[in-house]
Formats: structure tokens, sequence, C-alpha cells
């Protein structure tokens, strides 16, 4: 089976408290779990000093360990997850003798340390839950967008009012929405009615908040998840610009 074209696709997001970086192929979501290639590697890199922060040289070194073992080995790369001191692959390998040829290449890797772990997972749920982005991870990628437009209007950091612009179902599940949102910090604004599409009933709800990227994300991922509850969706965000300050 011809191997998918690659469509690596990058967003920000929190791993156990901290900042990380996620990469994902997205090409392998139309590929799925096929049984073609059923078990899951975990590789963590990291420096050979434990503790301490990546460098550009052992990004290097440890790309070229993944492009090799993509060459060697029947494999796909899902994906991985990088902090500041380490980067973890998800491979999904065809066989348990190709995780062991996995093992004993990330064995004779001398310039960074190489941890290998692995288990059968035919329905490829680590991809599909950690890895593959839900609507408030892409949101984070939209909120990078905007953020820098609104910077090179002139914008600042300086904190403001941020309206979100929600759509639900119906009149009940905006309503109960909304009084779970004035529960957990935000305001209510305007409500709206749509002639066309499955969400006729809009709402806008805002909270003060600086324009930096994690602050953002924090509120927009809080109203998504909030909204997934009543079966409703963030359509987009404004905000008013204030120039000048705080940047």
């Amino acid at each position: 089976m011809a191997a998918a074209k690659k469509n690596f696709f990058e967003y920000d997001w929190r791993l156990e408290g901290e900042k990380a970086r996620f990469v994902v192929d997205l090409a392998l979501y139309d590929v799925g779990a096929n049984g073609d290639h059923p078990i899951l590697a975990f590789v963590g890199c990291s420096s050979k000093k434990e503790g301490k922060e990546l460098s550009s040289s052992d990004l290097r070194h440890i790309s070229a360990f993944a492009a090799k073992c993509e060459k060697k080995l029947d494999l796909r790369l899902a994906g991985y997850i990088e902090k500041a001191d380490i980067r973890q692959y998800y491979f999904y390998l065809s066989s348990k003798e190709e995780y062991s040829r996995l093992r004993e290449l990330a064995e004779k890797q001398r310039g960074f340390s190489c941890r290998v772990g692995g288990k059968t997972e035919e329905d490829w749920s680590s991809y599909f839950r950690i890895l593959y982005p839900d609507e408030a991870k892409y949101q984070t990628v939209r909120n990078e967008e905007q953020i820098e437009e609104l910077y090179e209007s002139g914008d600042s950091e300086a904190p403001r009012r941020l309206n979100l612009h929600l759509a639900f179902p119906g009149h009940g599940e905006r309503t109960r929405f909304g009084e779970e949102a004035l529960s957990e910090g935000f305001a209510l604004g305007a409500s709206d009615e749509f002639e066309t599409g499955d969400l006729p009933c809009g709402l806008i709800v805002y909270r003060i908040c600086a324009l930096k990227k994690w602050d953002v994300d924090a509120v927009t991922i809080q109203a998504i998840r909030l909204a997934e509850k009543y079966g409703g969706k963030l359509l987009f965000w404004d905000c008013p610009i204030v120039p000048g300050r705080g940047r």
C-alpha cells in the first residue's frame, strides 16, 4: 500500500500543565486504523543530561533519527509532541518484529537519550484522541493568525473585551448554555436568530482578556467546551482595538 502524503499540522496545547507543541500528520485521518500497522510505539527523545532543554543541535539529530526510522522500517509517523526537554514521537508499526528493529535503532543513538515503549493499538486511539486536533485545538491556530493580524494593524496586548459569537440548535440549549456561562465567569451579550443552518440561535458572550495567545486560547477553549455540552459551537471572536499600549 502506498504511503499517504504527509500533511503536518502544528498547534500549541498544554500537556500536564506545561506548554507543548503538537505536530500531527492529518493525512493519516483518512487512512485510519486499517489493520496494516496495529503496533503503537512511543519514542521519547531527550538530552543525555536529564532535565536539560533540547538544543537546536539536539533537534537536528532527533529529526534525522526519525527520518532514518521512516526509511528503514515499515511504519507510519503519526506525529509528535514536543516540550522544552523532550520530543515524543508516535509511530504505528506493521509488526512486533518492526517494533524490535525500532528499539535496536534507538539503542544505537549516542547524541541523545531515546526511550521506547509500545502497545497494540489497532484502533489508533492515541492518534485520534491525543494528536488529531478537535475544534478547540484548531481554534488555537486561528487565534494566533487573528492576533497577528491585529498586531499588524496597530493593536497591543492590552486587556479588553473579547466577544465570542456562538450558535446553538435551539432556544433551550442557548438558555442553558448562558446560565452555565455566567457561572463560569462569562458575561452575556446580545442574542440573535439566523434564518438558515442547523444552529439558528446565536448568542454573544464576553470576557475581559489580554490580547496574548495563551490568554485568548484559554478563553476560547473554555467557551468551546461549554458550548459543545449544548450542541453549540464558537463561530468567531472579535474585540475592540486598543493601540499602542502593553506590547
